[in-house]
């Protein structure tokens, strides 16, 4: 599959054809087996899109444990109980871990982890470091011309290379961070909370050059507990809550048309540059983890709550998405 993408070059506007990647997630369930019980992080998650993805939640609602499950880097005592994760046709969760490692894992989907910038080693130059990520994934024939492509796509320049990481800036940091999960050129970029701890101005830069990637082909799954950030970069947004998607759908339809009591909270939550409406806030707490109220996870806390949310909602067809509320039943 492709679609049109159009560059200007030379003083002259290009049509170049973009493949386009399928990613579906299927009735995915990660757990994690403690001492305390059974927290069922990820319950019960489907997506299906080729397009770039903001995934939106407060935290403890499962963001980043579905990263994890997508790259399968799932750590004790985390384990994926069922549901499966297809990219282009391939089960990822069906292949062995050498498999995944050698024809997967940052050849077609990589990832920036949250608070990436401190995962750079202190000793290690920058380009010894993004060597390692090159030999880690079998690539023998190694340059610096690599190296420097992969800084140049993030705005840094080839001396970037002999600097160790206490000569950065925390925006400079970020986007190696970025250059070495760019290397192996994947189809797919997870960025899990990328502006963290970021000031305003390198957040925008860092939000513009997703942009850009998005705009050259690669999709982006972007996770945030942001909205404001959510509409800059991608195409779709799923809303999830307590360890669910709760809410699928194009940007424009999560913004302007939201569905799902909860969805409808948080954007009430945002601040507005006009108007006079007050912001609103969330009543009540989250959900045990180790114990989730059967129905709808959101029933203490929504207005709209009634008898027949006492039981799982299904998934409601709503345009390009879905919504899981009894109210659209």
């Amino acid at each position: 599959m492709y679609r049109s993408s159009l560059t200007f070059k030379g003083g002259y506007i290009h049509t170049i054809a973009v493949r386009m990647v399928k990613l579906e997630i299927r009735g995915l369930k990660v757990y994690y087996y403690t001492s305390k019980g059974i927290v069922k992080a990820v319950d019960g998650t489907n997506m299906n899109t080729s397009e770039s993805v903001g995934i939106v939640g407060e935290s403890g609602s499962g963001k980043s444990t579905l990263a994890y499950a997508m790259m399968r880097m799932l750590q004790h005592p985390a384990r994926i109980v069922e549901g499966g994760i297809i990219l282009d046709g391939k089960d990822l969760l069906a292949m062995n871990e050498r498999e995944f490692n050698e024809h997967v894992r940052w050849k077609k989907i990589a990832m920036v982890f949250q608070y990436a910038m401190n995962s750079l080693d202190p000793v290690y130059k920058v380009k010894d470091q993004m060597y390692e990520v090159l030999r880690q994934h079998g690539v023998d024939a190694i340059d610096d011309t690599i190296l420097v492509d992969a800084l140049r796509e993030t705005g840094l320049d080839a001396g970037v290379l002999e600097y160790y990481p206490h000569e950065l800036s925390g925006g400079m940091k970020q986007r190696v961070v970025i250059a070495m999960a760019l290397l192996l050129k994947p189809s797919v970029l997870i960025a899990d909370e990328p502006t963290t701890a970021l000031d305003v101005l390198v957040q925008a830069q860092i939000m513009n050059m997703l942009k850009r990637f998005k705009s050259n082909g690669l999709m982006i799954i972007l996770i945030t507990h942001d909205l404001s950030i959510v509409a800059e970069v991608v195409d779709r947004v799923a809303i999830m809550y307590a360890g669910q998607i709760v809410e699928f759908n194009t940007v424009d339809v999560i913004f302007k048309e939201a569905k799902h009591p909860y969805t409808q909270a948080l954007m009430s939550s945002i601040p507005r540059l006009k108007g006079e409406k007050r912001l609103s806030y969330i009543k009540g707490d989250p959900p045990n983890p180790f114990d989730y109220p059967k129905g709808c996870r959101f029933y203490a806390r929504c207005p709209y709550a009634m008898d027949k949310c006492m039981q799982e909602p299904p998934y409601i067809s709503i345009g390009d998405g879905y919504v899981r509320c009894w109210l659209y039943r």
